[in-house]
């Protein structure tokens, strides 16, 4: 089943592949082509059947983009295929001029600038959709866990919002989760239709003083401009390099989606077993107090070990030969932080504690020098009491994951991370030592936030809410890639930023360069004005460290 869900995913993705190859060698060809004769200086009426011609052919082969972004400018809804496929309409118009005209002045034609445009966009979804095919195969060949964000209500401890990792029950629709959502979507909702009614305005005025040749040359040239080559690169650039460094940390961006859920997270959630799993933990000492209670004493505390999920259960069960299979039920058990697990087994009343729990129980644990003993270096101690007798002690250690703990250095004063446990040991304070997270802010819940944090994990799960990321690792190890993702969202709002900016300058200079001379501009100032104004988002991509 698992398989079949991903082939069918693969092919969908591959299909997508062959198709924007094929769309990007058809419009690298009329790029050339029209800039070829552009070059050769040929009559504007061979200029104009070439370019609507080609205009016709471009728009055809990419129909669903073309036809998709001229339909979301009327929705509201602009992308980055908006502002070319106007374009390309606005090429089309200004070649039937040049078919036409009965004008003596000759106006150069800016086809080869917008086919080039409509070239680095088919390109950009080439490469984009290489990079969900390569996401794909890590995700099929690898052990894989989601991650999710919530907002949850912990303000005394000035956390409002968190990152949960569980493992993979039901994978997402890949392909179509990473192509929704685009930062020009939101950014550029008003900026689409006001450029495009500024440029059919200033391109009326145009026309107006020079005559309709010169509207249809200025209507082309304005748009061979907003169809900035930064525009498909000043997202999909930076997401592709930073994928690249993600999947090499086993994780997976779906798409914008994933960049936003990012952004805003500060703290991550992970469980005692992530941070000890159990190949870590040791048994140092298990010692009788109650030689009677002998069997009890084991079987008691390895049921409630296990049923607490704590770490060292594998450990202590394997070490004391339990099946367990045939432990007691545990009822009724509950667990107070700083002090132990209070539970029922049979009727009898168990507690499985450290040295507070007993106090607080009024029963005498070891002296507290011999205690001392026994956890120095980084050892820990439980007792356990059966109805308000002492009838043993278990000395164990911890040890942090290396692999782990190579993720935790990374980690800054600027992240949280909250420890669920129901283990008296695992404090944080223990968390900072052996972790080396001295300047992270630790938090081990108490009962209170506890229900908190399920509260957003029973939403997640109720909700089928979809990733916000995928990873082959857990707990720590992720937090190389929430803090890659959360740099990425600001370089792709730089991003941004950038295209707007070159649009806004670049059709400034063109139009005062048309009230200039009306036949002045050509198509090799649009291609050099674009070129040079996609430099800064190749800057951030490939620089930014």
């Amino acid at each position: 089943m698992r398989d079949n869900y991903f082939r069918e995913q693969y092919n969908i993705a591959q299909a997508s592949k062959d198709a924007f190859g094929v769309k990007t060698t058809v419009a690298a060809f009329a790029a050339v082509l029209t800039a070829i004769l552009a070059v050769l200086g040929l009559p504007p009426l061979v200029n104009g059947i070439a370019g609507l011609a080609l205009s016709v052919l471009v728009f055809v082969f990419c129909a669903q983009e073309m036809g998709d972004g001229l339909l979301s400018i009327f929705y509201m809804r602009p992308s980055n295929d908006s502002l070319t496929s106007v374009a390309l309409i606005a090429t089309a118009i200004q070649s039937l001029v040049l078919i036409f005209t009965a004008e003596d002045q000759a106006f150069h034609t800016f086809a080869p600038a917008v086919f080039i445009s409509v070239t680095i966009s088919m390109l950009m979804k080439y490469f984009f959709i290489c990079e969900i095919i390569n996401n794909l195969n890590l995700i099929k060949n690898s052990k894989t866990f989601v991650v999710n964000t919530g907002d949850i209500d912990m303000h005394k401890r000035a956390i409002d919002r968190v990152c949960i990792v569980n493992p993979v029950v039901k994978f997402p629709n890949v392909v179509d989760t990473t192509y929704e959502g685009d930062p020009s979507e939101e950014k550029i909702r008003i900026f689409v239709p006001a450029t495009c009614g500024a440029i059919l305005v200033v391109s009326m005025i145009i026309g107006f003083i020079s005559g309709f040749g010169a509207f249809a040359s200025a209507f082309a040239a304005l748009f061979a401009i907003a169809s900035s080559f930064a525009a498909e690169m000043a997202f999909v650039l930076p997401y592709i390099a930073e994928q690249r460094r993600l999947r090499k940390l086993g994780s997976v961006l779906l798409g914008y989606h994933s960049i936003e859920a990012m952004r805003d997270v500060e703290t991550l959630v992970v469980s005692d077993r992530d941070l000890f799993p159990a190949k870590k933990t040791k048994m140092e000492r298990f010692r009788f107090r109650d030689k009677e209670k002998m069997a009890d004493a084991v079987e008691f505390t390895a049921a409630i070990l296990l049923e607490s999920e704590s770490p060292f259960a594998p450990t202590f069960v394997a070490e004391t030969g339990c099946d367990a299979e045939r432990l007691p039920p545990v009822d009724d058990w509950r667990y107070m932080k700083n002090y132990g697990i209070l539970a029922h087994i049979y009727g009898d009343e168990v507690l499985v504690g450290n040295r507070n729990m007993l106090l607080s129980y009024e029963i005498m644990p070891l002296p507290q020098e011999t205690e001392a003993a026994l956890t120095s270096t980084n050892r820990s101690m439980i007792y356990t009491v059966i109805n308000g007798t002492l009838v043993s002690y278990t000395v164990f250690s911890y040890s942090c994951d290396p692999e782990m703990k190579r993720a935790a250095e990374t980690v800054g004063e600027d992240f949280s991370i909250i420890a669920t446990t129901n283990d008296c040991n695992i404090t944080e304070i223990a968390i900072q030592k052996l972790y080396g997270l001295n300047n992270t802010k630790i938090v081990v819940p108490d009962a209170d936030e506890r229900s908190l944090i399920n509260e957003v994990c029973e939403h997640i799960e109720e909700t089928d809410a979809l990733p916000d990321m995928i990873t082959t690792k857990n707990a720590i190890g992720i937090l190389s890639s929430v803090r890659k993702a959360k740099k990425l969202a600001s370089v792709v709002n730089m991003s941004v930023l950038i295209k707007i900016a070159s649009i806004i300058l670049g059709l400034a200079l063109t139009a005062i360069a048309f009230f200039i001379d009306s036949t002045a501009p050509g198509p090799i100032w649009t291609v050099l004005f674009n070129a040079i104004w996609s430099l800064p988002v190749l800057f951030l991509t490939l620089v930014r460290k």
